[in-house]
Order: structure tokens, then C-alpha cells, then sequence
């Protein structure tokens, strides 16, 4: 319903406008349902003298300024690249994020301080009323509604942000939920766990801070992309049967509209270069129609005419594979000499793996003892894909 009021066009979710447009309502809905929600907790907390429902209440009042914060984080991150920002503002819905991540850890930590003032002060209740109940239950009750709409919304536009709002306002329906039940206890059983009922909130409202704090940073510093993502993008170019070979792909994000890349394919060195640069142009160019990155490919030529460089290849792949099955190299080139000739290759190293160069090269001397004089030159670089 929401969508169809107030979002134009609102399946056309790659669309820069659209995507601010999502983040916009959702933030507006959030400010006026948490705007009451807060003003009825804090009302009825202060009636019955709980701790609990008070602090309830001004984490709702920090949900409301994290939908402002939403707000302004679209209308920022949808404005075009300019000279100081090349790739444009779309992580600034990442920053947004971060920052509501911040606010709760840090209203968290304020209540948690509070609760545990009042279990030493062993400050008492006042009167719990219909009123107490009635509020707290619709509370939950506009709760749920607030996450299926930001659930609905983050995965339409597959926005950082909204979710993140969404797990603030579960945590919300779950710290509510043990606020009535608190509140229950104390009016019916006469036991007064006010301020433990609020310690549970709090520690509950710190650790969700910590665990979004993760999640917002990771995208901020940059993350392994999508398999489904890499393998459509080797298809495609790999489709093409002038590509022999792809590799040193790199892929990198500034926005969830907004994405490059870049990648090294090897060529016949016999073809003509006008022609290959003319199905490179083309395949740049079907990437991103059919995927939406700005590529850019490397050129690395290849003899495959030459039959020493591919016997010798498969020599090294061989030594390689009984060093480590998973190994990946690129680049092979064969360079002759007089006295002696160089083989040399790119050798990727996972994250997590230490690889013995000096014990490679010692395999590969030994296995190409009965070819000549052979010297190994191995560059190593991390595995982005």
C-alpha cells in the first residue's frame, strides 16, 4: 500500500530516483509511528514510575531519529558523482547505517548504566493501570507492522540501511515484549524486576548495536562479491572465443546502482589488435547492459603457437597441483635464452594460506632439471574473487 501511494514506478528498483524515493517514505513512516510510540511509553513510565517502560520509550524516540537519519542518508547518497566524489554518494547509505548502529549501542549503554543505579538504590514502582498495558501491547503490535515495511523495503532495494532498521525494530518488538511481561509480573506476582526486566533491554540493545556495527563497517571497507555475481560475469566474457583465458578479476562497489570492475583476458598475440580491441569495446559494453558494472579489460597476449610454452605450462600446473590441489596461477610466459631460459607466472595466494616460494621453486627445479638451465620468477598476489 505504501509502495502504490507514494512510490512512482516503484519496481523499477535500479532506478537512482526510485531507491530514494523507498528510503524517503520508509523514513517518514518511521518518524510519525515512533514519534507516537515514544510519547505513550514514556507517558505510561512515568504513571507506574518504571525504569523499563521509560527506557523502552527513548529508544523509540532514537528509532524516530534514526528514520531522519534515513531520510537525509537516500537524499544524500542519490545525488550524482561530482568532481570531489568520481564514484558518487551511494555508500553514504552505508555511513547512515553506521551511524544508526552508533546511536543504539550508545542509548544502550546510558540505560544499562541506569538500570543497574536503580537495582543498588532498590528504588521502588508506582501505580501500574490499563493504560500501561493498552499502550504497551499496541506498541508491539505497530512494531511488527514497522518491520514487515522495512523488511519489504530493504529487500525490494536491497538497502544496508533499512535493514538495519528493521533487526533495531525486532530487537524493539523483543525488549517490548519483555517490558509487558515485566510489567505483568510486578502488578499481578508483586515483584519488583523493574530494573533487571530494563537490564535485559539494555544488554539486549548494546549487543544488537555491536552485531549492526559489523555489518555497516564491512561494506564501508570493502567485501568479497557474489559467486552468482563473478560467474555471470566470466560467462559473458569468456563467450566470446577470441578470449582464451580470465583472470585478476576485480570487483568493487560504491553503491548498491553503482559498480566496477576490472579483469585480464589472454589473446592469441597473432590476431590483429584493431580486431580484439574491438571485441573487448564490445564486451565492456555488454557487461554492463546486462549487468550494470563499468568494466575495464587488460589485454595479455599468449603464443599459443609456441609448443615448448605449452608443455612447459602443463609441467608447472602439475608441480603446483601436488604443492596444493586449489592452487591458482596466471600470466605463464616463457622467455628463452641462450644459457638458460625464465618461466614466469602469477601465483595467488588465499587468505588464511602461506605458500613456500622457495619450496616451490625447489619442486619446479627439480622437475625441469632434464629440459635445460631454467630460472622461476613468481609474483604473488591475494585472491580477490
Amino acid at each position: 500500500m505504501l509502495k502504490k501511494l507514494f512510490i512512482k514506478d516503484y519496481k523499477n528498483t535500479e532506478n537512482a530516483v526510485v531507491r530514494e524515493k523507498y528510503g524517503v517514505v520508509a523514513g517518514f513512516f518511521g518518524i510519525i509511528t515512533n514519534f507516537f510510540i515514544c510519547i505513550f511509553k514514556i507517558i505510561a513510565g512515568i504513571i507506574s514510575g518504571s525504569i523499563t517502560i521509560i527506557a523502552d520509550g527513548v529508544n523509540n524516540l532514537t528509532d524516530a531519529l534514526s528514520s531522519i537519519l534515513t531520510i537525509i542518508g537516500f537524499k544524500i547518497s542519490s545525488k550524482p558523482a561530482d568532481k570531489e566524489h568520481p564514484y558518487g554518494h551511494e555508500r553514504f547509505e552505508n555511513v547512515t547505517a553506521l551511524i544508526i548502529a552508533l546511536i543504539i549501542f550508545a542509548v544502550g549503554v546510558l540505560f544499562l548504566k541506569s538500570c543497574i543505579e536503580k537495582i543498588v538504590s532498590k528504588e521502588g514502582i508506582g501505580a501500574i493501570t490499563l493504560f500501561t498495558y493498552i499502550v504497551l501491547i499496541i506498541a508491539i503490535l505497530l512494531k511488527v507492522v514497522q518491520m514487515l515495511v522495512y523488511l519489504d523495503f530493504s529487500k525490494a532495494i536491497s538497502s544496508t540501511a533499512l535493514k538495519a532498521t528493521a533487526i533495531d525494530t525486532r530487537n524493539d518488538i523483543i525488549s517490548t515484549s519483555v517490558t509487558l511481561i515485566a510489567v505483568f509480573l510486578m502488578d499481578f506476582a508483586k515483584i519488583n524486576i523493574d530494573a533487571y526486566a530494563g537490564l535485559i533491554v539494555s544488554v539486549f540493545i548494546v549487543i544488537s548495536g555491536v552485531k549492526m556495527l559489523l555489518e555497516t563497517i564491512n561494506p564501508l571497507l570493502g567485501v568479497i562479491p557474489q559467486k552468482e555475481e563473478v560467474d555471470k560475469l566470466k560467462s559473458i566474457v569468456l563467450s566470446n572465443p577470441k578470449i582464451l583465458g580470465i583472470h585478476d578479476i576485480i570487483i568493487h562497489e560504491y553503491g548498491k546502482t553503482n559498480h566496477f570492475a576490472s579483469l585480464h583476458v589472454e589473446v592469441d598475440c597473432t590476431e590483429n589488435i584493431i580486431e580484439i580491441h574491438d571485441v573487448v569495446d564490445n564486451l565492456e559494453r555488454e557487461v554492463y547492459d546486462k549487468m550494470g558494472i563499468k568494466l575495464s579489460i587488460h589485454l595479455d597476449p599468449v603464443d599459443v603457437k609456441d609448443a615448448d610454452r605449452q608443455k612447459y605450462l602443463e609441467i608447472v600446473e602439475k608441480v603446483l597441483k601436488e604443492y596444493d590441489e586449489n592452487v591458482k596461477f596466471h600470466d605463464f610466459r616463457l622467455v628463452k635464452g641462450i644459457s638458460h631460459s625464465n618461466i614466469v607466472f602469477d601465483l595467488i595466494i588465499p587468505f588464511g594460506k602461506k605458500y613456500d616460494l622457495q619450496e616451490i621453486i625447489k619442486r619446479l627445479s627439480n622437475e625441469f632439471s632434464i629440459y635445460g638451465e631454467f630460472y622461476f620468477v613468481i609474483e604473488t598476489e591475494p585472491e580477490y574473487i
